[in-house]
């Protein structure tokens, strides 16, 4: 069973997980590689791949609904881990608790990485959710509205106040996404276990692209059977 960690918990080893991602940009290695991550959600924002139903957005005056958002993205999170685990298999993806950790993981406010990575940031902390806009969303008992304000006022304000690469398509970029997203994920794990019967409605629906997904919804709805849980 993988366990996912706190970032700032002392034992998290971010000298492998930095060398892991490390490992996977460039182009003479194993696909998937970083920018193929980066640019399936990339994908996911704009063209046919709104199709996917990945993000609530408005898309020339019509709104998408993103009723798999967090199936989806909890999914695409499980991909990239495994991916990490090929150069570390012991590696697993850390989370950050936005509302108990109000500054940037200090392991990735390095310059140098960032540059590396291509990485560009627009840090204003002024826009963090707070812990009344958790309260908010874990006050809800009806999964379709559950998720739709996790996404809209407690995930978007994240990658708002990060900036950036973190406030477009593109935010995979910015390491930050995966920590963020982790977050987003062990919050809705946690309501799941207060909400057993409340799932989306599209179980059988098969969640796209194909390359990385082609899973049901219904698979992705439980962490432990996927292999992995939260401290």
């Amino acid at each position: 069973m993988n366990i996912r960690l706190n970032q700032n918990d002392p034992s998290f080893d971010w000298a492998s997980f930095i060398d892991a991602i490390d490992k996977m940009h460039g182009m003479n290695i194993p696909a998937p590689r970083y920018r193929d991550f980066v640019k399936v959600h990339v994908k996911a924002m704009s063209g046919a791949g709104m199709s996917w139903l990945v993000h609530t957005m408005n898309m020339g005056g019509n709104i998408m609904n993103g009723i798999n958002f967090l199936s989806w993205h909890r999914w695409f999170l499980f991909q990239f881990e495994r991916r990490l685990q090929l150069v570390h298999p012991e590696i697993t993806l850390p989370y950050w608790d936005t509302i108990t950790d109000r500054s940037l993981p200090v392991p990735l406010q390095d310059k140098a990485l960032l540059k590396r990575w291509g990485v560009i940031r627009r840090w204003d902390p002024e826009l963090l959710p707070t812990s009344a806009d958790l309260q908010a969303a874990n006050g809800i008992d009806s999964f379709q509205f559950f998720q739709k304000t996790l996404e809209g006022a407690f995930h978007g304000s994240v990658h708002n106040a990060v900036g950036g690469d973190m406030a477009g398509p593109s935010s995979p970029t910015d390491p930050l996404f995966w920590l963020h997203h982790a977050n987003i994920d062990r919050i809705w794990s946690n309501w799941q276990q207060t909400h057993k019967n409340q799932k989306p409605q599209n179980l059988n629906e098969k969640l796209k692209p194909n390359s990385l997904f082609g899973v049901t919804v219904e698979s992705v709805q439980d962490i432990l059977t996927l292999g992995y849980k939260y401290d």
